[in-house]
C-alpha cells in the first residue's frame, strides 16, 4: 500500500515557509534592514528598483561576515542572535529565527557580498530559487550587501497577486520609514530607478527624526514613565487627528509593532477631543524589561504579547494624559476649527459674502442678508453650491452662492443641465420614524448645545442630530450625481498641498480616475506630496487637506475594488462636507433642511449607521410628568 503522507522536497517546504516571512517586496527591504541594523551598521543604503520586484539592494557598513559565516548565514535556522531557547526570553535584537535569509533565497535570485572588520577580503554567496549556496572570494567593502533580484520568479501564484511597480515601491519607502523611526543615530539613503528619493540624516534622539519625517505636524513631545513603562511620543494635536491609525506609529523596545491596546490607550489619554476612529499622527515609543515581552508571536515580529497588559496601558495612557496637559495644543478648542475659520479672517480686512436672495417659494420665508460671519454663511453654501434639483429645498433657499475664499470661480453647467431624475422617496421608512408623520410637517422649536434640533409633529416631540441629518442629506446628493457620473468640482485658486505617506501618494497615482469621478482632483507633487487642486462643489466647508487624507485613507482600508467602497467613501466625504455638532443653524436653514430630508431615501439613520431622528410621543411624555 502506497503511503498518503510524504515529505516534502526541501525546496517546496523553503517557499512554503517563505510565505510566512516573505509577503511582498516591503517584507525583503524590512528584514535586510533589521539585519543591518543588528549587525551595527551606521550608514544603510536602500536600493529599490522595479518597485522592489526586478531588485531590491541593501547596504550597510556593519560588521560583515567572513565566508564561514556567509555560508551558514543562507541555512534555514542558522542565527548569530541566539544559542538556547532561554534567550528567547528578554531577546534584544530585531532578528532572531533564522528564517529572513533563506526565505527570501528561496524565491529570489539572491547575492550576497560581506567583509567581516580588519580582513583584507570579501567574499561573496549566490543563491537562485533556495539551491545551494555558490561561494568565492570577491572585492567589497567593510560591511554586507544583499541584493534579491526576481522576486517570486519561481512562485508565480504569489507574484500575481502583487500590485503596480509604484505601489509596491511605495510600501518599501514607507516601510524603511518606520524603521528609521527607532534608529536616529543611523543615517539611511533610498533609491528607486535609480534616484535618490529619501534621506534621513542622523540625529541625536527620536524626537528630531520624527520631526524629520513629518516637518507638516505641529508635534508635541511627550514623555514620561510609570512603574517599570517608559513612554516617549511625539503626537499631533487632535483637531489634526486623520481617519485610522496609519499615521501613528507605535514602538515596543524600538520594534515597530501593530497593537490595539497601545492604540487605545492613546486615544483615551486624549478623551473626547478626539473623534471616534481617528487617531493624531506621530509616535509612540514604549520601552519595557525585555523579559516582560514576548517578540516572538509571528514570523514577522509586528505582534508582541505583555506579560501585564493592563499595566502596560494603564502606564502608557496616564504618561500621555498628564503629559498632554502642557501640549501647546492642550487648550485649543475641543472640537476640530473650521477649515475657514483658518483661512478667513472675520475683521475689517476679509471679504464681505453676502447670502443672495431666495427663489420665491409659498414654503421657503426670505432670509434677511444679516451680517453674519463668513464661517456660517458657508455652513449653508456647502449645501447650496451643489448640483440644483427643483425639488431639493436646499437648492430653494438660493439661486447661486458665491464659492468661498481661495475658490476659483466654478466651471459647473447651467442650472437645467445638472438637473436630474426625480429621486423616489422612501416614504413608509420615514413615517415609521415619525409616526406617521413627515419632516415638512415639523414645527421647528429651537437647537439644543448647537447639536440637536427639537421639533414638534402630530404625535409628539421629535428630536434631530444635525449633523447626522444634513450627513443624510450630502450622502445622497454625492450619490446621486456619482452615479450620473456628473459630481461637479470647484478648483482652488492655489492648490492644497498636502503630506501623505509614500505608499498613500502611490494610491492616488492609481486611483486618479476613481478620485476624479467623486469629484477630488489630486495631483503628485513628490513622494509624499500631493496638491488638492479640486473638491466637490457641495462641499466647500470641507477642509481641503482632511478630506483628502481621510478620503485616501477610505481607499486603502477597502482595497482594490472601488465599486464596493465608492458608498464608504461618499460618506466619508459626506461627513467633511455637513454641518458639524456645535455649528449655529438659523431656522430658515433647520426648515430647508427638514424639507431636504422629505426627498431623500431616508432610513432612520446617517450613512455611517448613527441615528438621525429619536421622538418622544406626547403619552409618553404626559405619563413622566404624572399627567
Amino acid at each position: 500500500m502506497v503511503s498518503a503522507v510524504a515529505l516534502l522536497p526541501p525546496e517546496v517546504a523553503n517557499q512554503i515557509a517563505a510565505g510566512e516571512v516573505v509577503e511582498r517586496p516591503a517584507s525583503v527591504m524590512k528584514e535586510l534592514v533589521e539585519n543591518a541594523l543588528d549587525a551595527g551598521a551606521t550608514t544603510i543604503t536602500v536600493s529599490i528598483d522595479g518597485g522592489g520586484l526586478a531588485r531590491i539592494a541593501v547596504t550597510d557598513d556593519g560588521l560583515g561576515m567572513g565566508v564561514d559565516d556567509l555560508a551558514l548565514a543562507l541555512l534555514r535556522h542558522a542565527t548569530s542572535k541566539i544559542r538556547s531557547a532561554e534567550d528567547l526570553v528578554g531577546v534584544g535584537t530585531y532578528g532572531f529565527r533564522g528564517e529572513a535569509l533563506p526565505s527570501i533565497a528561496s524565491v529570489s535570485r539572491t547575492r550576497v557580498t560581506s567583509r567581516a572588520r580588519g580582513t583584507a577580503e570579501g567574499n561573496e554567496a549566490v543563491v537562485e530559487g533556495g539551491a545551494t549556496a555558490v561561494l568565492r572570494p570577491a572585492g567589497c567593502a567593510e560591511g554586507t550587501t544583499v541584493s534579491v533580484e526576481d522576486l517570486f520568479f519561481n512562485t508565480p501564484a504569489r507574484r500575481k497577486f502583487m500590485r503596480t511597480p509604484q505601489t509596491e515601491g511605495a510600501a518599501c519607502v514607507e516601510g524603511l520609514v518606520r524603521l528609521a523611526v527607532a534608529k536616529p543615530e543611523v543615517r539611511f539613503v533610498v533609491r528607486r530607478d535609480g534616484k535618490v528619493v529619501r534621506e534621513f540624516l542622523r540625529h541625536a534622539d527620536v524626537a528630531a527624526r520624527v520631526r524629520e519625517l513629518l516637518p507638516d505636524e505641529p508635534l508635541a513631545e511627550l514623555r514620561g514613565s510609570r512603574g517599570k513603562v517608559r513612554v516617549v511620543a511625539l503626537l499631533g494635536p487632535p483637531e489634526r487627528a486623520r481617519s485610522g491609525a496609519s499615521h501613528l506609529m507605535l514602538y515596543v523596545n524600538g520594534r515597530h509593532v501593530k497593537d490595539r491596546l497601545l492604540l487605545r490607550a492613546v486615544a483615551q489619554a486624549y478623551g473626547s477631543t478626539l473623534e471616534s476612529g481617528r487617531y493624531p499622527a506621530g509616535a509612540v515609543l514604549v520601552e519595557v524589561p525585555p523579559e516582560d515581552v514576548d517578540v516572538n508571536v509571528h514570523p514577522q515580529k509586528t505582534e508582541v504579547r505583555f506579560a501585564s497588559q493592563g499595566a502596560v496601558f494603564e502606564a502608557v495612557m496616564s504618561v500621555l494624559r498628564d503629559a498632554a496637559a502642557t501640549a501647546p495644543w492642550a487648550h485649543a478648542a475641543t472640537r476640530p476649527r473650521d477649515f475657514w475659520t483658518e483661512h478667513l479672517s472675520p475683521g475689517p480686512a476679509a471679504p464681505t459674502h453676502h447670502l443672495p436672495d431666495l427663489v420665491s417659494h409659498p414654503a421657503s420665508p426670505r432670509l434677511e442678508e444679516s451680517p453674519r460671519l463668513p464661517t456660517e454663511q458657508h455652513v449653508l453654501a456647502a449645501f447650496l453650491g451643489a448640483a440644483p434639483d427643483a425639488t431639493d429645498p436646499w437648492a430653494r433657499l438660493a439661486a447661486a452662492p458665491s464659492p468661498p475664499a481661495g475658490y476659483a470661480e466654478s466651471t459647473r453647467p447651467s442650472v437645467p443641465q445638472m438637473l436630474a431624475e426625480p429621486r423616489h422617496f422612501d416614504a413608509g421608512s420615514a413615517r415609521s420614524e415619525l409616526h406617521g408623520s413627515t419632516f415638512g410637517a415639523l414645527r421647528y422649536v429651537g437647537q439644543l448645545r448647537r447639536m440637536f434640533l427639537v421639533c414638534e409633529g402630530e404625535s409628539g416631540v421629535v428630536i434631530l442630530d444635525q449633523h447626522a441629518a444634513a450627513e443624510r442629506v450630502t450622502f445622497e446628493r454625492l450619490r446621486r450625481s456619482y452615479l450620473a457620473r456628473s459630481v461637479p468640482m470647484q478648483p482652488l485658486l492655489v492648490p492644497e498641498r498636502v503630506e501623505l505617506a509614500a505608499d498613500e501618494v502611490a494610491l492616488v497615482e492609481e486611483r486618479t480616475e476613481e478620485l476624479l469621478s467623486v469629484g477630488l482632483d489630486l495631483a503628485p507633487l513628490g513622494p509624499t506630496t500631493v496638491a488638492v487642486r479640486a473638491v466637490p462643489a457641495m462641499l466647500l466647508r470641507a477642509d481641503p487637506r482632511r478630506l483628502a487624507r481621510d478620503l485616501i485613507a477610505e481607499l486603502a482600508r477597502q482595497g482594490n475594488d472601488f465599486s464596493k467602497a465608492v458608498d464608504l467613501v461618499l460618506a466619508t466625504m459626506a461627513c467633511h462636507g455637513s454641518v458639524r455638532g456645535g455649528d449655529e443653524m438659523a431656522p430658515e436653514e433647520v426648515r430647508a433642511l427638514l424639507l431636504a430630508l422629505d426627498t431623500v431615501d431616508f432610513a432612520g439613520h446617517c450613512p455611517h449607521g448613527r441615528p438621525v431622528v429619536f421622538t418622544l410621543r406626547w403619552g409618553e411624555l404626559e405619563r413622566k410628568v404624572g399627567r
